[in-house]
Protein backbone atom coordinates (compact mmCIF):
# COMPACT_ATOMS: atom_id res chain seq x y z
CA UNK A 1 0.00 0.00 0.00
CA UNK A 2 1.17 3.35 -1.21
CA UNK A 3 2.49 5.72 1.46
CA UNK A 4 -0.66 8.48 2.11
CA UNK A 5 -3.31 6.11 0.73
CA UNK A 6 -4.08 5.41 4.11
CA UNK A 7 -4.24 8.33 7.24
CA UNK A 8 -3.77 6.06 10.34
CA UNK A 9 -4.18 8.52 12.67
CA UNK A 10 -7.38 9.60 10.91
CA UNK A 11 -8.43 6.22 11.57
CA UNK A 12 -7.17 5.06 14.89
CA UNK A 13 -9.71 8.21 16.40
CA UNK A 14 -12.74 7.22 13.74
CA UNK A 15 -15.58 6.44 16.39
CA UNK A 16 -16.77 3.35 14.51
CA UNK A 17 -14.84 -0.03 14.56
CA UNK A 18 -12.67 0.05 11.20
CA UNK A 19 -9.90 -2.33 9.75
CA UNK A 20 -8.39 -1.91 6.60
CA UNK A 21 -6.85 -4.64 4.56
CA UNK A 22 -4.88 -4.36 1.31
CA UNK A 23 -5.47 -6.80 -1.78
CA UNK A 24 -3.62 -10.00 -0.02
CA UNK A 25 -5.67 -9.61 2.78
CA UNK A 26 -3.19 -8.27 4.90
CA UNK A 27 -4.18 -5.98 8.18
CA UNK A 28 -3.08 -2.65 7.54
CA UNK A 29 -4.95 -0.87 9.70
CA UNK A 30 -7.26 -2.26 12.85
CA UNK A 31 -8.36 0.88 15.38
CA UNK A 32 -9.06 1.93 18.96
CA UNK A 33 -12.40 1.30 18.22
CA UNK A 34 -12.21 -1.90 17.05
CA UNK A 35 -10.03 -3.34 19.41
CA UNK A 36 -12.91 -2.26 21.84
CA UNK A 37 -15.21 -3.90 20.31
CA UNK A 38 -13.29 -7.15 19.56
CA UNK A 39 -10.83 -7.38 22.54
CA UNK A 40 -8.03 -7.78 20.08
CA UNK A 41 -5.25 -5.27 19.89
CA UNK A 42 -3.52 -3.53 16.90
CA UNK A 43 -0.65 -4.89 17.75
CA UNK A 44 -1.77 -8.50 17.65
CA UNK A 45 -3.48 -7.90 14.30
CA UNK A 46 -1.50 -6.13 12.18
CA UNK A 47 0.28 -7.52 9.50
CA UNK A 48 -2.17 -10.81 9.84
CA UNK A 49 -3.97 -12.24 6.90
CA UNK A 50 -5.47 -15.82 6.50
CA UNK A 51 -8.79 -14.15 7.28
CA UNK A 52 -7.56 -14.13 11.03
CA UNK A 53 -9.13 -10.92 11.74
CA UNK A 54 -12.67 -12.90 11.22
CA UNK A 55 -11.48 -14.89 14.81
CA UNK A 56 -12.69 -12.03 16.96
CA UNK A 57 -16.63 -11.85 15.32
CA UNK A 58 -17.01 -15.80 13.71
CA UNK A 59 -14.80 -17.71 15.87
CA UNK A 60 -12.83 -19.16 12.76
CA UNK A 61 -11.35 -17.88 9.59
CA UNK A 62 -13.62 -16.59 6.67
CA UNK A 63 -14.17 -13.69 4.15
CA UNK A 64 -15.68 -11.01 5.80
CA UNK A 65 -16.98 -7.79 4.11
CA UNK A 66 -14.45 -6.16 2.86
CA UNK A 67 -12.72 -9.20 1.38
CA UNK A 68 -16.10 -8.76 -0.67
CA UNK A 69 -14.69 -5.89 -2.21
CA UNK A 70 -12.33 -7.56 -4.44
CA UNK A 71 -14.89 -10.46 -5.71
CA UNK A 72 -17.15 -9.90 -9.22
CA UNK A 73 -20.87 -8.44 -8.40
CA UNK A 74 -21.76 -11.74 -9.51
CA UNK A 75 -20.30 -13.82 -6.89
CA UNK A 76 -21.62 -12.02 -4.37
CA UNK A 77 -24.84 -11.96 -5.80
CA UNK A 78 -24.94 -15.60 -5.46
CA UNK A 79 -23.04 -16.34 -2.41
CA UNK A 80 -24.33 -13.01 -0.18
CA UNK A 81 -27.07 -12.08 -0.96
CA UNK A 82 -28.04 -10.26 2.23
CA UNK A 83 -25.19 -7.68 1.30
CA UNK A 84 -26.72 -4.04 -0.56
CA UNK A 85 -24.04 -2.73 -3.31
CA UNK A 86 -24.11 1.13 -3.68
CA UNK A 87 -22.28 2.49 -6.28
CA UNK A 88 -18.76 0.82 -5.18
CA UNK A 89 -19.51 0.53 -1.57
CA UNK A 90 -21.01 -3.03 0.06
CA UNK A 91 -23.50 -2.27 3.31
CA UNK A 92 -25.21 -5.28 5.45
CA UNK A 93 -27.17 -5.76 8.75
CA UNK A 94 -25.73 -9.43 10.15
CA UNK A 95 -26.33 -11.19 13.62
CA UNK A 96 -23.59 -12.84 14.88
CA UNK A 97 -24.84 -15.29 17.28
CA UNK A 98 -21.23 -16.82 18.66
CA UNK A 99 -20.21 -13.21 19.43
CA UNK A 100 -20.09 -12.73 23.33
CA UNK A 101 -22.60 -14.28 25.60
CA UNK A 102 -25.40 -13.29 23.87
CA UNK A 103 -24.77 -12.40 19.99
CA UNK A 104 -24.33 -8.95 18.50
CA UNK A 105 -26.36 -6.99 15.87
CA UNK A 106 -23.66 -5.71 13.71
CA UNK A 107 -23.97 -2.70 10.42
CA UNK A 108 -20.70 -2.74 8.58
CA UNK A 109 -19.88 -0.73 5.26
CA UNK A 110 -16.74 -1.60 3.63
CA UNK A 111 -15.58 0.27 0.23
CA UNK A 112 -12.55 -0.28 -2.08
CA UNK A 113 -9.26 2.03 -1.96
CA UNK A 114 -7.62 3.19 -4.99
CA UNK A 115 -4.36 3.75 -6.31
CA UNK A 116 -4.05 7.38 -8.19
CA UNK A 117 -3.98 5.08 -11.57
CA UNK A 118 -7.61 4.13 -10.37
CA UNK A 119 -6.25 0.64 -9.13
CA UNK A 120 -8.12 -1.37 -6.48
CA UNK A 121 -4.97 -1.35 -3.78
CA UNK A 122 -6.92 -2.66 -0.61
CA UNK A 123 -10.63 -2.06 1.16
CA UNK A 124 -11.92 -0.67 4.61
CA UNK A 125 -14.47 -1.63 6.28
CA UNK A 126 -16.51 0.19 9.13
CA UNK A 127 -18.45 -1.79 11.56
CA UNK A 128 -21.22 -0.44 14.13
CA UNK A 129 -22.30 -2.71 16.70
CA UNK A 130 -26.19 -2.05 16.53
CA UNK A 131 -27.61 -4.30 19.05
CA UNK A 132 -29.47 -1.92 21.70
CA UNK A 133 -30.92 -0.95 18.36
CA UNK A 134 -32.47 -4.07 16.83
CA UNK A 135 -33.52 -5.28 20.54
CA UNK A 136 -35.26 -2.21 20.89
CA UNK A 137 -37.23 -2.85 17.61
CA UNK A 138 -37.59 -6.55 18.54
CA UNK A 139 -39.36 -5.28 21.86
CA UNK A 140 -41.35 -2.81 19.75
CA UNK A 141 -42.06 -5.37 17.39
CA UNK A 142 -43.33 -7.74 19.92
CA UNK A 143 -45.53 -5.26 22.44
CA UNK A 144 -47.23 -4.22 19.00
CA UNK A 145 -47.65 -8.42 18.49
CA UNK A 146 -49.29 -8.39 22.11
CA UNK A 147 -51.48 -5.38 21.38
CA UNK A 148 -52.45 -7.11 18.17
CA UNK A 149 -53.65 -10.19 19.77
CA UNK A 150 -55.78 -8.31 22.27
CA UNK A 151 -57.23 -6.11 19.76
CA UNK A 152 -58.29 -9.37 17.89
CA UNK A 153 -60.19 -10.95 20.75
CA UNK A 154 -62.00 -7.24 22.06
CA UNK A 155 -65.65 -8.50 22.08
CA UNK A 156 -66.33 -4.54 19.88
CA UNK A 157 -65.65 -4.34 16.24
CA UNK A 158 -62.27 -2.37 16.25
CA UNK A 159 -60.05 -1.16 13.55
CA UNK A 160 -56.84 0.55 13.87
CA UNK A 161 -55.32 2.52 11.45
CA UNK A 162 -51.83 4.65 11.57
CA UNK A 163 -50.98 8.19 10.71
CA UNK A 164 -50.75 7.26 6.68
CA UNK A 165 -54.26 5.97 7.13
CA UNK A 166 -53.06 1.98 6.54
CA UNK A 167 -54.86 -0.74 8.42
CA UNK A 168 -52.98 -2.60 10.81
CA UNK A 169 -55.65 -4.20 13.12
CA UNK A 170 -59.07 -5.15 12.13
CA UNK A 171 -60.20 -7.52 14.62
CA UNK A 172 -62.59 -10.78 14.28
CA UNK A 173 -65.83 -8.64 15.66
CA UNK A 174 -65.33 -6.07 13.03
CA UNK A 175 -64.92 -9.21 10.54
CA UNK A 176 -68.24 -10.41 12.12
CA UNK A 177 -69.74 -6.87 11.40
CA UNK A 178 -68.69 -6.25 8.05
CA UNK A 179 -68.15 -9.32 6.61
CA UNK A 180 -64.97 -8.50 5.49
CA UNK A 181 -61.76 -10.76 6.61
CA UNK A 182 -58.95 -9.19 8.44
CA UNK A 183 -56.71 -10.74 5.65
CA UNK A 184 -58.47 -8.58 2.54
CA UNK A 185 -57.99 -5.43 4.86
CA UNK A 186 -54.73 -5.85 6.41
CA UNK A 187 -52.67 -2.96 4.97
CA UNK A 188 -55.13 -1.18 2.76
CA UNK A 189 -55.47 2.29 3.08
CA UNK A 190 -57.49 4.98 0.74
CA UNK A 191 -60.32 5.06 2.83
CA UNK A 192 -61.20 1.47 1.94
CA UNK A 193 -62.00 0.34 5.58
CA UNK A 194 -64.92 3.17 5.12
CA UNK A 195 -66.82 1.13 2.06
CA UNK A 196 -68.22 -1.66 4.10
CA UNK A 197 -70.12 0.76 5.92
CA UNK A 198 -70.49 3.79 3.27
CA UNK A 199 -70.49 1.85 -0.03
CA UNK A 200 -67.58 4.77 -0.88
CA UNK A 201 -64.40 5.75 0.38
CA UNK A 202 -64.82 8.56 2.88
CA UNK A 203 -63.40 9.91 6.50
CA UNK A 204 -64.27 7.75 9.43
CA UNK A 205 -64.37 8.53 12.85
CA UNK A 206 -60.48 7.37 13.46
CA UNK A 207 -59.42 9.26 10.63
CA UNK A 208 -61.14 12.48 12.56
CA UNK A 209 -58.01 11.67 15.48
CA UNK A 210 -55.30 13.22 13.24
CA UNK A 211 -57.10 16.59 12.10
CA UNK A 212 -57.41 20.07 14.29
CA UNK A 213 -59.85 20.55 16.69
CA UNK A 214 -61.44 23.39 14.09
CA UNK A 215 -61.20 21.11 11.36
CA UNK A 216 -63.46 18.43 12.68
CA UNK A 217 -65.73 21.29 14.23
CA UNK A 218 -66.32 22.86 11.18
CA UNK A 219 -66.68 19.44 9.25
CA UNK A 220 -68.33 17.31 11.82
CA UNK A 221 -70.93 19.54 13.87
CA UNK A 222 -73.15 16.41 14.66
Amino acid sequence: MENGVIHGDIIGFLPDATLVIDRDGIVIAWNRAMEELTGVSADSMLGKGDYEYALPFYGERKPILANLVFMPEVEIERRYNSVEKIGDTLVVDIFIPSFGADGIYLWAKASPLYAPDGEIIGAIETIRDITDRKRAEEEIARSHQNLIEIINFLPDATLVIDRDGIVIAWNRAMEGLTGVSADSMLGKGDYEYALPFYGERKPILANLVFMPEVEIERRYNS
